[in-house]
Formats: C-alpha cells, sequence, structure tokens
C-alpha cells in the first residue's frame, strides 16, 4: 500500500507545482545502501554528501542516521529566496541523543550556510525520553518542552520564513494554530535556500539513532501537514514539589479543527496511584475554551515520581495525550562549576548547597569520580553540614586529563544529583610565537611556509611593516602548527592560552562583524575560541570583541574600542571542555574577562589562525602583531607589571655620546628617525658610549 500511496503523493506533486505549492516528496522507497549509492538517477530525488564520512544509510524504506556516523547529505529544491518554506517528516528514535544534543536536518545554502536546524536533545527531559528543537542558523535551540518517547512515531513540521529569517517547529500539528510549538530566537541574516539537509553528528554530543521517514516541502501549512485529525495539546513542564503539596495550576492549551474547543473533554491519569490517586480530588481540571489548567495534589503524607498524562477528546472521539512528570519530596543540590586544577594540586573547598523540605538535616551526600585513574571516590572529600556543605577534589600524583564529579544527594527515599567537569592541566610552557617580522608581501611566502592557507584564496594575507594585515575584502586564512609541541588531545587536560595585540584601523560592518582569530583541528570547520570583532552595542565610531566557543553566538566584551590604538588580547580555550575566555588588555587571570556560552564539542587542537572573511563578512581592517601560544596565563602574559619608567641620561665626554641608566632590566634601541624603525642594540649597557657624528641619531630605553 505504500507504494500505491506514494505514486498518488507524485502525482499530486506534479500538478501542484504549477501554483508552486509542494516542492518536494520524498518516501525514500530506495534499496537498502548508502543514501548517496541508491539514490543515484531516482526519480524520488538524488541525495549528495557534502560533508563528513559515515554514509547516511535507507534502512527498509526509511533515512537512517545515527550518532556512530559522521556524513551529511543533501537533496535539491527549487532555489527560494523570498517567503515561507514549510517542511515535515516523522522521525522515530531508537536510541536517545548524548550529551547536550545535536541537530540532525535543516535548509541550506549553496554553502555552509543553514537554516531552520531542527534538534534533538535529552536536556530537561526525564530518563529514557528526549526532546526536540529549533534554531535559525546558531547552536542555540529552543526545545518544545515535550518529553517524546523512544520507538513511538511523531511528526514534526517545519515553517521557515526567508524574509524575516525566522524558524518554527511543530509537533504532530493539525493545523498552523496547533499548540506543541516553538519559535527560534536567535538572529541571522536571509539567504536564498537550495536544498534540504540530514546530518549526522558524533557521539558528544549527539544525535541519537533514528529514523526519517516521508519528507515534504511546500510553500503552505497544508502541503506539509494534514489539517484536521485529531486535537492538540501543548506541552506541560515536568514539575517538582515538596511533599504534602500539590502542582498548579498549570496552564495548558488545546484545540482542534472540527471541534469547537468549549467542546474538547480533558481527562487525566497518574502511573504511580499510590503517590497521586486517579481520581477527581488528586487531578483537577480548570479553565475553558482552549486556555485549560491542572491541578496535581499527591497523596497525603506519599513521596516519588508518577508521570500525569493528560488527553484531550473531540467530538469525533479522537484524541491526543500529553505526559509530564510530578517529583514528590525530591532533595535538591546546587550546581557547581567546572573547576580547572594544576597538577598534583587540589581543589579549594568548594561550597554547595543541599536541601529538602521533608528532613533539611538528614541529608546523605556522596560523590563518584568517571575516572579514577586521574581522581579516585576516595580523594573527593564532603565536609559540611546541614544544608551548607563543601567537596574538595584531590587528584592522583602526576596525572593529568578530565573526570566527572558526581555528586548525589538522598533523604533515604529520593536522590537528586549534580555533576560538574574537573581538568587537571599540566604546564608544558610556550606553544608558539611570532612577532611577523616578515619582508613585506603575503605571509606564506615571506614566513618560507610558516603559515599556510587552510582556506580561502592564497596568497592573500599580507606582512606589512612587521604586522600581519587583515581585512574584510580579502579572503585568505591562515594556520600556523605548533612548534614546541605537536597537538593538545581533547584527554590530555590541557588549556591552551593565545595572546596578541590588534589595532583597527577601519570599523567591523554593522551587518554584524565577523571572526578574525581562532584555535583549530586538522580540517576546515572545527574551529575553537572564535575572536569576533563588530560594532554591535558599541557607541558610534567604535567597535567590540566578543567570543564564541566554536559557532556564531557571542559573548562581547563590554567595554567600547578605538581605531588606531593597540589592545592586547588574550583568550583561554580548555581543550577538553571547549570552553572559552576572552581578555582585553589584562595582568591576571583575574582581570575582567567574558566567557562564551555556546555548546561546541571538544576537538583536537593543532592551529592557531587568523581569518580574512572576504566581500560576505564584515571584520574590518586591522594589524596583528606579537602572537603567542602557551599551555598557562603567565606563559602569555607577565605576571608582574613592567618597573616604572626609567630616564635616559646623556652626556657628551671626548667626542662620545654617553648614556646612562640605573635599572639593567631595559634594553637600549637605536633610531636615525624618531619614528624608526627601531633597532636593539646587542649587549648594550650602562653606561654605553657612541661616537658623535653630523647625521642625527635618537635612542630609546625598553622593557623587557
Amino acid at each position: 500500500m505504500k507504494r500505491t500511496l506514494l505514486a498518488i503523493t507524485a502525482i499530486l506533486g506534479t500538478a501542484l507545482a504549477a501554483h508552486a505549492s509542494l516542492i518536494l516528496s520524498n518516501s525514500f522507497e530506495y534499496a537498502d545502501g548508502p543514501i548517496t549509492t541508491v539514490s543515484a538517477g531516482s526519480p524520488l530525488g538524488v541525495w549528495t554528501n557534502h560533508s563528513g564520512s559515515g554514509a547516511v544509510e535507507i534502512l527498509g524504506g526509511k533515512v537512517s542516521l545515527s550518532q556512530s556516523r559522521g556524513e551529511d547529505v543533501s537533496s535539491g529544491i527549487p532555489t527560494t529566496s523570498s517567503g515561507t518554506l514549510y517542511a515535515s517528516f516523522v522521525v522515530n528514535f531508537s536510541q536517545v541523543p548524548n550529551g547536550a544534543g545535536a541537530y540532525f536536518w535543516h535548509f541550506r545554502d549553496t554553502g555552509t550556510g543553514f537554516r531552520a536546524k531542527v534538534w534533538a536533545s535529552t536536556n530537561g527531559a526525564a530518563a529514557d525520553s528526549f526532546r526536540v528543537g529549533v534554531s535559525v542558523g546558531n547552536n542555540s535551540p529552543v526545545y518544545i518542552p515535550m518529553d517524546l518517547s523512544l520507538n513511538q512515531d511523531y511528526k514534526l513540521v517545519v515553517r521557515y520564513d526567508l524574509d524575516a529569517s525566522t524558524a518554527t517547529l511543530w509537533i504532530n500539528p493539525t493545523s498552523e494554530a496547533s499548540a506543541n510549538n516553538v519559535t527560534a530566537n536567535d538572529s541571522f541574516a536571509a539567504m536564498a535556500l537550495y536544498s534540504v539537509c540530514f546530518r549526522q553528528a558524533g557521539s558528544n554530543p549527539g544525535i541519537g539513532v533514528l529514523t526519517v521517514d516521508d519528507l515534504l516541502v511546500g510553500t503552505t501549512f497544508g502541503d506539509v501537514s494534514v489539517i484536521g485529525g485529531p486535537p492538540s495539546i501543548s506541552a506541560i513542564d515536568n514539575q517538582s514539589i515538596p511533599a504534602n503539596s500539590s502542582a498548579g495550576p498549570l496552564a495548558f492549551t488545546v484545540s482542534d479543527v472540527e471541534t469547537p474547543a468549549e467542546s474538547l473533554v480533558v481527562t487525566g491519569t497518574s502511573d504511580n496511584p499510590t503517590l497521586v490517586p486517579n481520581n477527581p480530588a488528586n487531578i483537577t481540571f480548570g479553565g475553558s475554551g482552549n486556555n485549560r489548567t491542572v491541578t496535581i495534589t499527591p497523596a497525603a503524607g506519599q513521596q516519588g515520581i508518577a508521570n500525569i498524562s493528560i488527553v484531550v477528546t473531540d467530538g469525533n472521539n479522537d484524541s491526543a495525550t500529553n505526559t509530564f512528570r510530578v517529583t514528590v519530596g525530591i532533595p535538591t543540590i546546587s550546581a557547581i562549576a567546572n573547576q580547572d586544577i594544576k597538577m598534583n594540586t587540589a581543589t579549594p573547598a568548594i561550597p554547595f548547597t543541599v536541601g529538602d523540605a521533608e528532613t533539611p538535616n538528614s541529608l546523605v551526600v556522596t560523590a563518584a569520580s568517571s575516572n579514577p585513574a586521574l581522581v579516585q571516590d576516595s580523594k573527593i572529600l564532603i565536609s559540611g553540614t546541614g544544608t551548607s556543605r563543601t567537596v574538595t577534589i584531590t587528584p592522583e600524583t602526576d596525572q593529568v586529563g578530565l573526570t566527572t564529579i558526581t555528586l548525589t544527594v538522598s533523604d533515604g527515599t529520593l536522590t537528586a544529583s549534580s555533576s560538574f567537569i574537573v581538568t587537571v592541566y599540566p604546564e608544558l610552557g610556550l606553544w608558539l610565537g611570532d612577532d611577523f617580522t616578515y619582508p613585506d608581501g603575503p605571509i606564506i611566502e615571506s614566513s618560507l611556509g610558516f603559515w599556510t592557507a587552510h582556506s580561502g584564496t592564497s596568497n592573500d594575507t599580507y606582512i606589512a611593516s612587521g604586522r600581519l594585515l587583515l581585512t574584510q575584502t580579502n579572503v585568505d586564512d591562515i594556520r600556523a602548527f605548533f612548534t614546541n609541541s605537536v597537538y593538545a588531545p581533547v584527554t590530555s587536560g590541557i588549556i591552551l592560552y593565545s595572546r596578541f595585540t590588534v589595532n583597527f584601523t577601519q570599523l567591523p560592518r554593522p551587518s554584524g562583524g565577523g571572526y578574525f582569530a581562532h584555535f583549530k583541528d586538522t580540517g576546515t570547520f572545527n574551529f575553537r575560541a572564535r575572536v569576533f570583532a563588530m560594532t554591535n552595542g558599541a557607541a558610534p565610531g567604535k567597535f567590540r570583541l566578543g567570543i564564541s566557543n566554536g559557532g556564531f553566538n557571542t559573548v562581547n566584551f563590554p567595554q567600547d574600542l578605538d581605531l588606531n590604538t593597540p589592545y592586547t588580547v588574550v583568550t583561554r580555550y580548555n581543550v577538553g571542555t571547549g570552553a572559552s575566555t576572552l581578555w582585553i588588555n589584562p595582568i591576571a587571570p583575574g582581570s575582567p574577562s567574558v566567557s562564551a556560552t555556546d555548546p561546541a564539542t571538544p576537538v583536537d587542537i593543532w592551529n592557531y589562525c587568523f581569518r580574512q572573511d572576504g566581500t560576505s563578512g564584515g571584520i574590518g581592517a586591522l594589524y596583528v602583531d606579537d602572537l603567542l601560544v602557551g599551555t598557562a596565563f603567565s606563559d602569555v602574559v607577565p605576571t608582574t607589571p613592567p618597573p616604572t619608567p626609567e630616564p635616559l641620561s646623556v652626556k657628551y665626554v671626548s667626542g662620545n655620546i654617553v648614556l646612562e641608566w640605573t635599572k639593567p632590566a631595559f634594553s637600549l634601541e637605536a633610531a636615525s628617525s624618531i619614528t624608526g624603525p627601531w633597532s636593539r642594540i646587542s649587549g648594550a649597557s650602562s653606561p654605553y658610549s657612541a661616537p658623535a657624528t653630523d647625521s642625527a641619531k635618537f635612542f630609546r630605553l625598553v622593557y623587557p
């Protein structure tokens, strides 16, 4: 039957093509095998690889996507540059996503511009459940607060407004007004779209394991989803309440195409009637029409967990169900930020709080380490009483790496946990340094291959007067491999620091600016600790710098910066956690800084890179100088401030100029013009004599 229905769909698609309505219909009735192979020449549509490896497979007439594979594939749609696109497809997950989750579907331009990304994650979901969400183009999706189950079909509908660049996602909608939807809140520039794509992502974070079927793309909601059918009910967030209290009233909405909202019937059931009995006194409904409420009242003295299912039924006896979790009497434990400690040192006593409405003074806290070779459970010391506790972690001698510490609080009936990552890092000194004192010209040639292009047009990045010039009109992106080490593995515990000076001569474009510096793996898209320049939030004629872990959602340093002014930029990148920090003109690690918040998968780091963004970007124009990359803040920023200015005394003695100074930390430089170039006089110490001549000569002291 499936093949017959698909044939009808294809005919309908042909008939509607003149109205620019249904523009793609694919039921994936290919032979089993890699989709790029089995779809070749098929009238259903051809899929091609656009990145990665580890094939997207066809299994039993469905697309199989897995977080253990890495291929991403695309299929073309008619070029669309304005208006609204709708898409729908049926997903069935057999394994929940790992980590923070990832996106598995999106529209695409001709390059790497992705729009209306559809995500899957376990964040906020009950055990063995997951949630889906959407972002316009970045890695910060908005999720529908509805737990979804494994091995169950869900129809997802996506709407993307190309003009406004907004994306909306529904689960099992019956109309465009249905509940269970969410609209992304990230903002990205509009772009023309040329294809739809499936994406597979690695295991951390990962997309889970799922199948996708019945992909439709059209220009109206009705093209991709049948209007009518069962009613719709919105999601309700999971609840956590003390014993002998109630949850609610909790608001939700119901709707139906055929049945008036006031005639829709709502009922509720509990899967743990000992905790929440199935009677009207314990599951109470309120409201009317589209807007309803439910109040959950557990039985007196009971603690535990119950899943509450709310069912809405229409006049045709069709129904829809939403389930949420109610946890009664669970203790609480506060979050602890990730910790970084030097090898062979312990953390300080880290404070955290615990609580419980029923037994606040009888809580037991235990701890576990995911990496006992680095930190044994016995080396995690819990101290304190009542609600105020501390934890101290002592790593094993001479060991480095990462471990996840999980603290669990128990009231004797229920438990709650909080986890954080401890990075035990080595200090391995400087890994890279360059003062860019090359001859003027393309840096790839001037540096004799020390810097190489990893994308863009080769020999389009230049040295100018001993500085690196970056502009928003050139397109060459360059990298340098580390010289004092090979690379920084994810599991090494290494924390990398970069430092360079920048001097902007042209403002970034007001379209959002762009990034111009970052760490990188061996590929061309895993960029980490990206440093951005933009005018967003800055006063007229000024600009700001910001940082992201790996994407385009930046956290900006709250300081307006001036053109033609040098600034020292320092970044910190934790290779194992993917966390980035930015300083401007720091003197110590405690100087003002900002840290990125976007999720980024940790990758091995091999290079430091500088980027120009061509005509489509907007970094402005800037000079870069004095690059250092090391494994400690003190490697790239002096830990002690420079001495106070030193006077240089001048005497004329027997036909010589005699220069004297008192602090040997200063070095003497000379130039034939006050504007330079300046050259350091090797071995010069006080007093220093130079023959008096008719030609002018200038001297200065510099530190260090």
